[in-house]
């Protein structure tokens, strides 16, 4: 799935039980999570709200076994778990059967997680080993993979037309050549060129009320 085909489904208001987001656009990737997180509504940590790094990541199984006591479903975030990665750059020598025991239990569980759990891995990098071809099956898959140019374009002139601010591709083109391409720091200049826009207005509409009432 492309990353416009998970936002539209997500600005739809469908969420599904299992996610793999991974790849090197960060910032694109927090942007979903924070989608699916509000999608998915009130979080109380440890309660209907986990999170599951490397450190923590024998518990994923028991997380994923017990319910959300008052709540419909729980929302397990597992972060950089070294679950996608080959044995030889493992620095647990437990998971290799971890791996096993997950992916055995969501193939015989499926329905069950289907009813009471979301979970989100997210990952740097993967690698396309036997636990991804588990997972693959029932997951919404999306790489986050650097935008182009063209991409970073369209994107920035959405978000300044949200704001009633025209520009165009040449003016952006030039700020991507002088601000590179990290979405995050090309945000933060919009950002501030959009209010300088509108500082501008808003000044401009105060001398044209000053000259008017003036002129009474």
């Amino acid at each position: 799935m492309t990353i416009e085909q998970l936002e539209n489904q997500l600005r739809q208001g469908n969420l599904e039980n299992i996610y793999l987001l991974y790849g090197e656009e960060v910032f694109l990737l927090e942007n979903i999570l924070k989608k699916i997180k509000k999608q998915f509504g009130e979080l109380i940590s440890g309660i209907n709200y986990v999170l599951i790094g490397e450190e923590n990541i024998n518990s994923l199984l028991s997380e994923i076994e017990t319910p959300a006591f008052g709540y419909e479903k729980k929302l397990i975030i597992a972060r950089d778990t070294g679950l996608f990665r080959k044995d030889g750059k493992r620095k647990n020598a437990k998971l290799s059967d971890l791996q096993e025991k997950i992916s055995k239990y969501i193939e015989e569980n499926i329905s069950n997680i289907k009813e009471s759990i979301v979970l989100v891995f997210i990952e740097e990098n993967i690698e396309k080993e036997s636990f991804y071809k588990t997972i693959e099956k029932y997951a919404t898959i999306c790489n986050f993979e650097k935008q182009k140019p063209v991409q970073i374009i369209k994107r920035l002139k959405e978000i300044c037309l949200a704001y009633k601010v025209k520009v165009n591709d040449e003016t952006l083109k030039y700020l991507l050549e002088c601000s590179g391409t990290n979405m995050q720091d090309l945000i933060n200049e919009i950002r501030k060129l959009i209010e300088y826009t509108r500082t501008k207005t808003v000044k401009l509409l105060k001398r044209k009320l000053k000259c008017f009432l003036q002129s009474k």
